[in-house]
């Protein structure tokens, strides 16, 4: 049997509705949210349960919001955003100035 050469494109992303397979989570779990939400708490806008509306309201933002940052962000940028927001942002104070000396670090043969 012959080889045959890989399509470099058989290890990329798969784009649906312009937005990446890795990205579905972070929209299609704020949409049940809002969709469920207003059910649960008996919200009617005469006579349309405002459940609907909200959810397709927020499908479609966060659709075009992901659509426009996977096209001007790196890849899992979100992930690494998110992650960074769980572990905390910690403050480092700033090194004094007898801390930027060399013989802090560097031990001198005697």
């Amino acid at each position: 049997m012959r080889k045959r050469a890989t399509r470099p494109n058989v290890f990329r992303d798969l784009k649906r509705l312009g937005v990446y397979s890795t990205d579905w989570k972070y929209i299609l779990v704020p949409t049940a949210v809002m969709y469920v939400t207003p059910f649960i708490l008996g919200l009617w806008l005469y006579y349309i349960p405002l459940g609907f509306p909200l959810g397709v309201a927020t499908f479609l933002i966060l659709l075009v919001t992901f659509s426009i940052l996977r096209a001007s962000k790196p890849r899992y940028w979100l992930k690494h955003r998110l992650d960074a927001a769980s572990d905390g942002w910690t403050r480092f104070r700033p090194p004094l100035n007898r801390e930027f000396q060399n013989s802090d670090w560097i031990t001198k043969p005697k």
